[in-house]
């Protein structure tokens, strides 16, 4: 029972292979290993970094050598959506070809060839790969643990725990239970906005909900609970969430995550709930927590790289 948990790489292969060598591990026969540890990956492979097919090689190797665990994070969910079509509708792909989209996406799609048998191939590598892993005390997701929606997901997903043929296909449409499941585990739980406030997103779009700071029970405000930049976090009201916007954490188990880009060196809000996402594919951190089986989270095992 003993695990290094490691944050979104985005493609920065380079600034992984530096926290595999701080965190103990070892490049023989062309596989990173460790003797007596596992990594875990909280997902968020690809996009945007220089080194996309060199970061799924590494982590996939050490997969399939038994030497990492890997978990789907919401950039794997749509590069899925991005190659498959609707069976319904063949010319229609899953996941909208909308300039955003692709421009969110196209570093890994040059890197792998956009069409080619080895994008067919590495998407299909992550259709395998589970939408949470969890043992005695420790869960992993990419986004939130929200034991509702985990609930709902296991009608689409297999032993363990990777979405089925039908899931995958759910896990993309709007409206269904599967879409709505998906959307909360791989990139958070959003909450609406009190009436007549709204705020404009980088790319000019009003929004009238936001993603919060689940995770964070101090996080009890508009203000302080919502995942926006500093600019907007000051135009949020400053009054309390409603009790139907909380996610009560059941606490059973130290839940590990990434998604959300937070800033500054990595630490601990809660003994229970850790976020290691720190930007690294923004001039951030690359994050890693070793875990022993304790029941509480330590500030001291947080290893990172800058």
């Amino acid at each position: 029972m003993r695990f290094d948990i490691v944050a979104d790489v985005h493609g920065h292969a380079s600034k992984l292979t530096a926290l595999l060598s701080k965190l103990g591990y070892k490049l023989k026969n062309g596989i990173w290993q460790h003797q007596d540890r596992t990594l875990v990956s909280v997902g968020d492979l690809i996009d945007r970094g220089p080194e996309q097919l060199e970061t799924v090689r590494i982590l996939r190797q050490m997969r399939d050598e038994g030497f990492a665990l890997v978990t789907m994070g919401n950039h794997e969910h749509n590069a899925i959506g991005w190659f498959l079509t609707d069976p319904n509708e063949p010319s229609r792909p899953l996941r909208a070809h909308s300039a955003k989209n692709r421009n969110q996406h196209q570093a890994f799609l040059e890197a792998v060839g956009e069409g080619s048998p080895l994008h067919r191939e590495t998407v299909e590598w992550f259709m395998t790969l589970p939408l949470w892993w969890e043992t005695d005390g420790l869960r992993v997701i990419h986004a939130c643990w929200h034991a509702r929606e985990i609930a709902i997901m296991r009608n689409f997903v297999n032993q363990d725990a990777s979405l089925t043929e039908d899931g995958i296909y759910a896990s993309f449409a709007k409206g269904h239970p599967a879409h709505n499941a998906v959307e909360i585990l791989l990139k958070g739980l959003e909450i609406a906005l009190p009436a007549g406030v709204s705020f404009f997103d980088k790319d000019g779009h009003e929004r009238t909900n936001t993603r919060i700071r689940w995770w964070d029970d101090v996080a009890t405000t508009y203000r302080s609970a919502a995942l926006v930049d500093p600019e907007t976090t000051a135009l949020l009201p400053d009054i309390e969430l409603g009790p139907e916007d909380r996610l009560e954490y059941d606490h059973a188990a130290s839940v590990v995550f990434g998604h959300y880009w937070l800033q500054g060196n990595p630490g601990l809000t809660d003994r229970r709930r850790l976020c290691l996402d720190y930007s690294v594919a923004k001039g951030g951190h690359l994050a890693a927590y070793q875990w022993d089986g304790e029941a509480e989270l330590d500030p001291s095992k947080l290893v990172y790289v800058s």
